[in-house]
């Protein structure tokens, strides 16, 4: 790769490329689980199982924005939780009483806010809407977690071992101890089942230069070590469905093979992400799409499942829903080019910061964006 002069200090394309490539295997995820029988299918638990690592992506961009923008300054709490809260909490709030009003119907006032109060408390208004939940659970903990990286500036491997021991630790515990222990009881919905790949993303930012420089010549190394770990979690998956005889198992998040995999595919993305940086430095008018669809990441992931419902219900009425893979990618194309349609619209209204934290388009900013840093996630 050719020699690239980096800004010191700047907005960070390489997280652009992490947030645009998540949020479509989000949509991927989502799609292989309703239109290609997700759960009963082994192919289609493979792909998921290996498709798993977006919540984890956008838990390690999460914790790389916040610490890259607020690191060693002096903050002031409340203004920032003021100003993180309004991104998160209004698109949370609303979004989630559309979910429950478009889908479920309207019970009644009483029944209604009974419903809509339980679901905000734990993130159930949708399948994916718990990744808000978790966003505002980091926020509450932002001065603790700038508090660690301070360590973490002076020892970073030593805080990132200890998160991925702990992070195994729980993995495990929950994938074959928990059963409706207190410890990791709502499991998705917990800040703390995440906490490596934040701590990942905190240590990433306070070294950028280093990490980008070593990423930038270590492509084939990150690659090798990437398969490596997809195949393990292939192993896993193998053993949880043949000799375990539960998919379910083989294929879900929150288990220990997903630690290593969830990390290097990090890795990977960001890897290839510092390539795409230096692109855009050299010809900043290139790849504009990856752009385009990082700036509304986060509106995309609001909006889309409400699509796929409304598709899914489409091709039951017209009885066309027979699960199939041509199905699953024809649902992706229609859900991406949907969602950044909506998103668009959504982005000309005044209502738009309530909606999706922002405008959708933003201007050229001197530093890493603010808005939720997306943003969640797969929620299956």
């Amino acid at each position: 790769m050719a020699a690239v002069t980096w800004p010191k200090k700047g907005y960070v394309e390489a997280a652009d490329f992490v947030r645009a490539l998540t949020i479509v295997s989000v949509v991927v995820v989502h799609s292989t689980w309703f239109m290609a029988n997700g759960g009963e299918w082994v192919l289609s638990g493979a792909i998921l199982a290996i498709m798993h690592f977006t919540r984890e992506s956008f838990m390690a961009l999460t914790g790389f924005v916040l610490t890259y923008s607020l690191y060693g300054k002096k903050n002031n709490w409340i203004q920032v939780w003021l100003k993180r809260y309004k991104l998160v909490l209004f698109p949370y709030l609303i979004w989630s009483a559309a979910y429950i009003l478009l889908f479920r119907g309207f019970p009644g006032l009483i029944p209604f806010l009974a419903e809509y109060g339980h679901d905000l408390w734990t993130g159930g208004a949708w399948f994916h809407l718990y990744y808000l939940l978790i966003t505002m659970q980091f926020y509450l903990v932002l001065p603790l977690f700038l508090a660690l990286m301070k360590v973490g500036k002076k020892h970073p491997v030593w805080v990132v071992a200890v998160a991925f021991v702990l992070q195994m630790a729980l993995m495990t515990y929950d994938q074959y101890y928990r059963h409706g222990g207190f410890v990791n009881r709502y499991m998705n919905d917990e800040v703390w089942t995440y906490a490596v790949y934040f701590v990942m993303g905190g240590v990433a930012a306070l070294h950028w230069a280093r990490v980008r420089h070593w990423l930038q010549n270590h492509l084939g190394t990150v690659v090798w070590l990437s398969l490596g770990m997809a195949l393990v979690m292939l192993i896993q998956f193998v053993l949880e469905t043949y000799v375990g005889h539960n998919l379910l198992l083989g294929e879900a998040v929150i288990q220990p093979a997903m630690v290593p995999w969830a990390m290097m595919s990090i890795v990977l993305l960001a890897a290839v992400g510092v390539r795409y940086e230096a692109q855009r430095l050299a010809s900043p008018g290139r790849w504009a799409l990856i752009k385009l669809v990082s700036d509304i990441s986060f509106g995309i992931y609001l909006v889309h499942p409400m699509l796929l419902q409304y598709w899914t219900d489409l091709l039951v009425r017209l009885n066309l829903y027979h699960p199939s893979y041509w199905l699953a990618g024809l649902t992706v194309a229609l859900l991406v080019a949907g969602s950044v349609g909506a998103m668009l619209l959504i982005g000309l209204t005044p209502f738009s910061p309530w909606l999706i934290g922002r405008a959708a388009r933003r201007r050229p900013a001197p530093a890493i964006p603010a808005e939720p840093p997306m943003a969640s996630s797969s929620a299956r």
